[in-house]
């Protein structure tokens, strides 16, 4: 039980949530994110840390650059695409983070 606990944890923080709702949406940089959520990078990585130590994130390693995806094959892949389906399609953040990617995308 602790380590769901752990996990829920983990997930229960605003601004981890965002990041998991766009790595559900594509495969991001730490730069990516934070230019998306408007928030240092710093804070994104210690962030995008915590989630891939959680294994929710996949790290993918390109060059010198490394991007993150939700990590659909995990141990726990049923947990981590039940958070992101939890996620209200009306918020304000998650309505306003997916627009900012597609902009970004088209970009």
């Amino acid at each position: 039980m602790k380590i769901l606990v752990d996990r829920l944890m983990t997930a229960a923080h605003p601004d981890r949530l965002r990041i998991l709702g766009l790595c559900a949406h594509a495969d991001l940089t730490v730069r990516e994110l934070a230019e998306i959520l408007d928030l240092r990078r710093e804070r994104v990585a210690r962030h995008v840390q915590m989630l891939a130590r959680a294994d929710f994130l996949c790290r993918n390693r390109q060059g010198p650059w490394c991007s993150y995806h939700l990590n659909a094959g995990g141990k726990d892949r049923g947990l981590v695409q039940f958070l992101v389906d939890l996620l209200p399609h009306d918020d304000g953040y998650h309505k306003r983070d997916l627009e900012r990617l597609e902009a970004a995308q088209d970009a």
